[in-house]
């Protein structure tokens, strides 16, 4: 007889012997069916457990095209925290004229859409993004021929807080500046006043007040050196590295090769020359190399270079200057003046100005047009700008743009 709570009953005149063997091999059954159920669940959890491993990148992963790092930083903490952010919502930057720089603005990532033109911060020579909003500038004091640096902040709505002053003046013409992660230590490049003064690339720790600086150095066709910019200065978020694209230049003042240079910042004073060093070469008929971008770690750097109406992105070692990655091929009318490349401070995220169309009617519009790459999808998506018409009379030249 059955029941539905124990399956089994015996008869009433069963022999208790056979009892006891019928109730010893039901034990042994259900002993071998449990533990047959403990052995498949451990083997689904080891499974679960291999499986997330992976994704996270401690086991097996997935080979990414073109051998890209993940993240694009060779896996260092900060790199896979990158992996995770966000776009910047706004953008800082500075549109440089003929006749000399402008006024800060702030645009929106989403479309390039002004947000605000602050007209009291007219003539910004430099701009750097020290994350979390927060920009540096450098701005023309006293005889023109002087730059003081300032911190902001963006509020909210993307408009800027009040100007705080950092570090000491800077003397001659400020063409370029870079923070690290957080503005504890901003570098710069400065030209002579006249033309054939010294140049010199120069960082001041923000914390400590000290500042070091490197001579020797053509900066802005202004000043003379065996080693010449041709771009903005990139630092690295730790503030350890500077690195910038230039040339190699002859007794005579001939440009013999155009390269990728690192220079450390702990590096003792003396000239450029001595204390940085190359990383990459191409001869001067090869595409023209315009910026250059340290990752946070340093390890990698994305260089853009131009060749007609074509400008490519790609990412390279540090170590090596072997080629990581080509992450973009842009087409237009490229700016006449230098227009940085700029990497948000998360490390995933690069701003390229590339082509600036002066219309055939350009008191009505001129049309630039700015990329933004990430570096971890290499998605890219373009933004355009319509700037006013300048009736020809001082025309654009490029944009200096953080974020």
């Amino acid at each position: 007889m059955k029941t539905a709570r124990s399956g089994w009953l015996p008869d009433a005149g069963a022999d208790p012997e056979a009892l006891i063997k019928e109730a010893r091999r039901r034990q042994r059954r259900r002993y071998m069916m449990v533990c047959l159920v403990i052995v498949v669940l451990l083997a689904g959890a080891a499974g679960v457990t291999a499986g997330v491993t992976g994704l996270r990148g401690h086991g097996p992963s997935r080979q990414r095209p073109h051998g890209l790092p993940p993240s694009g930083d060779a896996g260092t903490p900060s790199s896979v925290a990158s992996a995770r952010s966000a776009m910047p919502r706004f953008f800082a930057d500075d549109i440089t004229f003929s006749e000399g720089n402008g006024s800060l603005e702030v645009r929106a990532s989403a479309d390039g859409g002004l947000v605000t033109k602050e007209e009291h911060m007219a003539g910004v020579y430099g701009l750097a993004a020290t994350g979390d909003d927060s920009f540096v500038i450098a701005l023309q004091a006293g005889d023109g021929c002087t730059a003081r640096l300032y911190r902001f902040r963006l509020g909210g709505q993307g408009r800027p807080g009040g100007l705080s002053p950092i570090g000491p003046e800077l003397h001659g013409l400020v063409w370029s500046l870079t923070a690290d992660g957080g503005g504890g230590v901003i570098g710069y490049a400065v030209s002579g006043c006249a033309k054939g003064g010294p140049g010199y690339i120069g960082i001041v720790d923000t914390r400590t007040g000290r500042s070091r600086q490197w001579s020797d150095v053509g900066v802005g066709g202004e000043s003379a050196g065996n080693v010449a910019v041709s771009g903005a200065l990139s630092i690295s978020a730790s503030g350890g590295l500077l690195a910038f694209t230039g040339w190699s230049v002859a007794a005579d003042g001939r440009f013999t090769s155009q390269v990728v240079r690192v220079l450390p910042t702990t590096a003792a004073a003396g000239t450029v020359a001595e204390r940085s060093h190359v990383v990459l070469s191409r001869p001067v008929s090869q595409p023209e190399l315009t910026a250059v971008s340290l990752s946070p770690s340093g390890s990698l750097f994305y260089l853009s270079a131009r060749s007609g109406r074509t400008t490519t992105v790609a990412g390279y070692r540090t170590s090596t200057g072997g080629l990581v990655a080509d992450l973009a091929s842009l087409g237009g009318t490229p700016p006449p003046a230098w227009s940085p490349m700029a990497l948000d401070t998360s490390g995933r995220f690069l701003l390229v100005p590339y082509s600036l169309s002066q219309a055939s009617r350009p008191m009505l519009h001129v049309v630039l047009k700015v990329a933004m790459i990430d570096i971890t999808t290499r998605a890219v998506r373009t933004v355009i700008i319509q700037l006013p018409g300048t009736a020809g009379m001082d025309q654009y030249t490029g944009m200096d743009a953080a974020w």
